[in-house]
């Protein structure tokens, strides 16, 4: 094999992701193997026609002892004979290659460390050197781990990544094609010896299995390549689709992450589902930067699709220190010690005479003068505040501990906790939800009451009035 077909495929990906040109910045992963070497040597020369900025990056993991740092002096060589800036970076992990879990920390701390160079460096896209016999392998392990039609797309050649993307030219390229390619040119690598022993799930089998199946399909890995590239086109149809659903369903409650469970009960499971895995990354990505693989398993994403026709209250605990609760409209996607996954600072906003705009959370509020003939509010949503009330200079907030609220036409007053339970307002909501009030003492909670302190005989002149702008998350 000549060295066109990395120098094509490269130049395939960056045209697809519009980044073949001068002002690009791009970052190569290098590890010191035969593909990343490869991708490296066909970015230079793609660089030396298109001009774009060329840095590298090699993560130190340190768990092979010498041969790390010998990995480590090679790329530092070959980047200085090809004129490109080095970057290297120590990924801080410890144990040995035969460690529980070692493939996903070194492959969290690698994104990390990617993400963070590539904001520092201004870098519109960072390559990695995955190749065909990769993707086998990942679709292989998200097989074996239930993974539905998404997951066995296997790895997309060009994702949102950081500030940018991640690339992969050489998915449609074999590890043995690319080895042969540089040996035809005479550029050297590093083999890592580690990947020869089976102390990994994917290391096994790469070793194990892959070679059975391809003793019995000659050709497997390429195979399974194509299928997932196969699955990949249905699967971005797919997307198009659970798209608008998404945006259907998605509720507009800041500073919660919630869903309409009944836009999600009248889809198609294939969509729903859908819709509810990005929900649950979109969240999980909001508390760090979410590795390659964070995604649902098929067992948690049946439950989290049973919450849409449960019964209010119920949850479901998912990964990454999530879990889900139903409410009575709406799925909320909370951390499991039950707060928002958007911190919010504290909010207290002095209601006056005047006109202005208020925005609380999810409430959107405008303030204009009443005048001497105004009707009583017509119903939840909107609020009069007679010159008397104003006086006793109400504010807008969220519920404090020991609020009370005597609803209009009630005897007396109660604790607004238990009138918020009797109105079975989701709990979830409760803390966010926004209140005009004097002290302790609850006036109005827009779309849901208003106090018998709010009630009109007539409207005196320097009276206000409270517009509440849907949502209205009671209805």
């Amino acid at each position: 094999m000549s060295f066109d077909a990395p120098v094509a495929a490269a130049r395939r990906a960056l045209e697809e992701a519009g980044l073949l040109r001068e002002d690009a910045g791009l970052l190569c992963a290098v590890s010191g193997g035969s593909d990343s070497v490869a991708l490296l040597h066909a970015l230079c020369r793609l660089r030396a026609e298109a001009g774009f900025r060329l840095e590298a990056c090699h993560v130190q993991h340190g768990l092979r002892g010498e041969a790390s740092l010998e990995d480590e002096r090679f790329v530092r060589a070959l980047c200085a004979s090809l004129n490109v800036s080095l970057h290297v970076e120590d990924a801080g992990l410890t144990g040995g290659m035969d460690a529980p879990g070692v493939e996903a920390r070194a492959r969290e701390s690698r994104r990390a460390i990617f993400a963070r160079l590539m904001d520092a460096l201004g870098m519109d896209a960072v390559l990695a050197a995955h190749h065909r016999d990769d993707q086998a392998e990942t679709v292989l392990m998200r097989l074996l781990r239930g993974a539905g039609a998404d997951g066995l797309c296997g790895m997309r050649s060009c994702v949102p990544f950081g500030r940018g993307v991640m690339l992969r030219p050489f998915l449609g390229i074999g590890k043995g094609e690319l080895a042969r390619a540089l040996a035809a040119e005479g550029l050297s690598h590093r083999e890592d010896e580690s990947n020869q022993s089976p102390v990994t799930p994917r290391n096994a089998l790469r070793l194990e299995v892959i070679p059975a199946m391809e003793r019995l399909f000659p050709g497997a890995p390429a195979r399974i390549a194509e299928a997932a590239e196969t699955l990949d086109a249905d699967a971005r149809c797919l997307d198009a689709l659970a798209e608008r659903l998404y945006e259907a369903a998605l509720a507009g409650l800041p500073p919660l992450s919630a869903l309409r469970r009944g836009v999600l009960a009248q889809a198609p499971d294939a969509l729903a589902r859908r819709v509810l895995r990005r929900w649950f990354r979109e969240g999980a990505a909001l508390l760090g930067p979410p590795p390659d693989e964070r995604a649902l398993g098929h067992g948690d994403t049946l439950k989290l699709a049973a919450l849409v026709r449960a019964a209010a209250g119920e949850t479901h605990n998912l990964p990454c220190g999530l879990k889900a609760v139903a409410g009575r409209k709406y799925l909320y996607l909370l951390t499991q010690e039950g707060g928002p996954l958007r911190p919010e600072t504290a909010v207290c906003l002095p209601v006056t005479a005047g006109e202005r705009a208020y925005a609380l959370g999810f409430v959107r509020l405008r303030q204009i003068p009443a005048g001497p003939d105004a009707p009583s509010p017509a119903h939840a949503g909107e609020a009069v505040l007679s010159p008397a009330v104003l006086a006793l200079g109400p504010v807008l907030r969220r519920p404090h501990p020991g609020d009370r609220i005597r609803p209009m036409g009630a005897p007396g007053a109660k604790p607004l906790r238990r009138f918020l339970t009797d109105r079975h307002v989701d709990p979830p909501l409760r803390p966010y939800l926004a209140v005009l009030a004097v002290g302790n003492e609850v006036l109005w909670i827009p779309h849901l009451c208003a106090s018998e302190r709010l009630r009109l005989t007539a409207v005196p002149g320097g009276s206000v009035r409270l517009l509440a702008a849907p949502p209205d998350p009671f209805r």
